[in-house]
């Protein structure tokens, strides 16, 4: 029987098709990343149900130590490791298990941890562990990463990199209910922003004498000059520099990141804007609020940095970040026409459960050492 051969002449192998996959993933972070990247498809994994494939996948926040727990799986994998005990384990692992075993060590990561900016909360503590979150990297066998950005950076520490984006569970978002068609006339429009503490500089945790955020200061007054005129509401955190009108901006605490996805859908939105400042460390940002927002079903007003090059509206200043939002706060038709464009353009990484995007998770993983479903 003739050999399949490439256009070179190379003889194709024939690449096996594991019948059995395990992933162990020991997570650091449980309210963010770890559990949109490794929690949900872990579960949705363990769900799949096709001939001759099985899927065991499992998560812990705390080491184990017995040896004999490893064998069945495939993969072990530390997600957002960076502390010296981090390096003690990463350590046991390799000469107690992965010496027995030979089971994969994956570092998993899904922000640039090594050039925060200063006025970042989370910048002083990252900087401490910079030398750990390289070696680690180094002495894995594999890095993932959500970025291609993230990828460019990290492939100094480790040649065995690849990018798995971020998506949603649609079992918990649920179908989208375009903002558009539920506004009522007359009504203020509500304008969202969502996120966590990490986008403004926090006076208590870093101090008076260091400024920065996400926010321009040309954004920061006109949310100022329109708190009588707009429904602002603001999810998570709020910039020291509107703490003067508080009173008249909606504010919503952080959720249990569970939940969610449930708040932000219950606050109904007209309007979602997404604004970040221009550096290395938001250029290795996820698109993730795009997702958030494009499962609002509501159209958004991002700047014009990598993670939100497929998206309509893209500012480069406050001036254009102004301009887009007074257009949508008065033009409904343009709001349903940005976010049909917005989906269309991101509809295939929306969800895990589409698109085949739960196998390109495991084959992602399975073509760094040779292996594909």
């Amino acid at each position: 029987m003739a050999k399949k051969r490439d256009k070179t002449g190379k003889v194709l192998m024939k690449v096996k098709r594991p019948a059995r996959i395990g992933f162990l993933s020991f997570l650091g972070d449980v309210q963010g990343c770890g559990t949109i990247r490794v929690m949900y498809p872990y579960l949705l994994l363990n769900h799949i149900r096709e001939k001759d494939l099985q899927f065991n996948t499992q998560y812990a926040s705390s080491y184990i130590g017995d040896v004999n727990y490893y064998k069945s799986f495939t993969f072990v994998q530390f997600q957002r490791s960076a502390t010296d005990q981090h390096v003690k384990l990463y350590k046991h692992y390799k000469s107690n298990i992965q010496s027995k075993f030979k089971i994969p060590l994956i570092y998993e990561i899904d922000d640039l941890l090594i050039d925060i900016p200063e006025w970042n909360y989370a910048s002083p503590y990252y900087k401490s562990q910079e030398e750990n979150v390289k070696w680690l990297m180094e002495n894995s066998d594999g890095i993932i990463t959500s970025t291609p950005r993230l990828k460019e950076i990290y492939g100094q520490y480790n040649k065995k990199i690849e990018v798995i984006p971020n998506h949603l569970p649609k079992f918990i978002w649920q179908d989208i209910y375009p903002a558009h068609d539920y506004y009522k006339e007359g009504e203020k429009v509500k304008i969202l922003w969502a996120g966590s503490q990490n986008h403004f500089a926090m006076p208590e945790i870093i101090g008076d004498e260091i400024k920065g955020g996400d926010f321009g200061k040309e954004l920061i007054d006109y949310i100022k000059k329109t708190v009588d005129l707009h429904d602002w509401i603001l999810m998570g955190a709020m910039p020291e520099e509107l703490r003067e009108v508080k009173s008249k901006i909606t504010f919503h605490p952080w959720e249990n990141i569970f939940n969610y996805p449930r708040k932000l859908k219950s606050i109904e939105p007209d309007i979602c804007i997404a604004p970040l400042e221009d550096n290395v460390f938001n250029s290795c940002k996820s698109n993730i609020k795009s997702l958030e927002y494009t499962a609002l079903g509501c159209p958004g007003v991002y700047s014009d940095v990598l993670p939100y090059k497929a998206m309509t509206l893209r500012c480069k200043t406050d001036v254009e970040f102004i301009h887009y939002i007074e257009k949508l706060a008065v033009d409904t038709d343009f709001r349903a026409k940005v976010w049909r464009k917005d989906h269309s353009r991101i509809s295939s990484q929306l969800y895990w459960e589409e698109n085949n995007n739960l196998k390109k998770y495991a084959n992602t993983y399975l073509g760094m050492f040779g292996q594909k479903l």
